[in-house]
């Protein structure tokens, strides 16, 4: 496993803010996303004060991805050890309120993609304990305050990770019930492209819609 990001630039942390006595490397594939709640110089500030938070990487407004710490340690960045010895950290720049910009969820996807080979993810899926986090999943707060378009993100993983012809193959072994369920869980990059979409009915059953308005039920 490769242990640094070749697209970051590395401006390393606080040596002593990582790692809890003997344990030194995350045991657990994926990142916790937060919110920075805060610009470039704050971020540099705070990650370089005695404050006893860390973390792995930090995703900038321009799309710049800066490095802080190897992939595999523990950064302190989730609240709590559980967390910290787990999942990898990366703080996007900005603050509650902002969606990310274009350039910061092309470098999130490309930073992931990146991630998701180096640790061989078994699966590329946002919910509780996946290889996608949410600081407030695990502590009591507001952030990542939905900044993040995980389904998009999630998508351009896929996407990077899939060739046409693995993605033809694989709708046509599924079935077209289980190809909408896996759009419906965000793990097909046409869901992000638009080409299929996911509605509800007034029964709260979910149907996938196709390009030529057609329906067909998933739940």
């Amino acid at each position: 496993m490769d242990e640094f990001y070749p697209k970051a630039v590395y401006m390393h942390g606080p040596q002593n803010k990582q790692g809890y006595g003997p344990t030194r490397v995350r045991g657990a594939k994926g990142s916790l996303c937060h919110s920075a709640e805060g610009e470039l110089n704050g971020i540099l500030a705070r990650l370089g004060s005695a404050s006893e938070v860390s973390w792995t990487f930090s995703v900038l407004y321009s799309g710049a991805v800066l490095q802080h710490y190897p992939l595999s340690a523990c950064c302190w960045h989730g609240g709590s050890r559980y967390v910290n010895t787990r999942w990898a950290g990366i703080e996007f720049e900005g603050r509650a309120g902002e969606a990310l910009t274009a350039q910061q969820v092309a470098a999130a996807i490309d930073l992931l993609t990146w991630q998701a080979v180096q640790e061989g993810w078994g699966e590329i899926a946002h919910y509780k304990y996946s290889t996608l986090q949410e600081h407030n999943w695990f502590y009591p707060t507001a952030c990542p305050s939905g900044r993040i378009p995980f389904d998009t993100i999630i998508g351009g993983i896929v996407a990077n990770l899939t060739t046409k012809e693995e993605f033809e193959a694989y709708k046509a072994a599924v079935g077209l019930q289980q190809f909408g369920r896996d759009l419906r869980d965000g793990l097909i990059a046409d869901l992000v492209a638009g080409k299929f979409h996911v509605g509800m009915k007034p029964n709260y059953k979910r149907v996938l819609i196709l390009p030529n308005a057609a329906e067909v039920l998933i739940d």
